[in-house]
């Protein structure tokens, strides 16, 4: 997969966008996270917002983890995270990426979102139980901390492919995102409908 300009200016402004959505996520999950865990599991899902409209829009190998570096890069100065911030994008951006590239980036369905988004969550939620000291509260708030990581990052990527969706009708990426495969099916039959009529 060749970055053209245009490609590379494109994750770079969602890259920056989401950077810029990040630094008041950061600072607040900074402040949060170990004092009220829950607040900090539900308010997830603003992390992988980015990533999943860059995958979404662009539809493109590699859209997910360059927009995160971008998104992290701008986070450095601006969070208490410091390059951890970097850390942290890429590893969402690299998850979210995983179930396509499973599939060679051959498709773009809903589900394969959600399947990202899901397997995050569930690894994610692992380490941040022990590292916000959720795994010392009741097997309850244990639970519901897990069950609001999860809705939260499913809540976030159903929320960045709604965003791309629109995005993607005002026409500022044509030429640019890989055609879904329904819709060149959908452009053949229209095709071979239009040759017979």
């Amino acid at each position: 997969m060749r970055f053209t300009t245009r490609l590379l200016m494109t994750c770079a402004a969602i890259g920056a966008a989401g950077g810029l959505l990040l630094i008041p996520v950061n600072n607040a999950a900074a402040a949060l996270a170990k004092v009220v865990p829950l607040a900090y599991a539900a308010g997830i899902g603003l992390y992988l917002l980015p990533f999943v409209i860059a995958l979404a829009l662009l539809r493109r190998p590699g859209v997910g983890v360059l927009t995160a570096l971008i998104a992290g890069l701008v986070n450095v100065p601006f969070t208490p995270y410091g390059f951890s911030a970097v850390v942290t994008c890429l590893m969402i951006g690299v998850a979210l990426e995983i179930p396509f590239l499973l599939s060679l980036y051959r498709y773009w369905k809903p589900w394969v979102f959600y399947v990202g988004a899901g397997a995050f969550a569930a690894l994610y939620s692992t380490v941040s139980m022990r590292s916000l000291g959720v795994i010392d509260f009741a097997p309850a708030a244990q639970v519901a901390f897990v069950v609001l990581l999860v809705l939260s990052a499913v809540a976030g990527t159903w929320l960045g492919r709604f965003l791309a969706a629109r995005l993607e009708r005002t026409g500022v990426v044509r030429g640019l995102a890989r055609p879904e495969p329904v819709r060149r099916a959908e452009a053949a039959e229209t095709a071979s409908a239009d040759a017979t009529a």
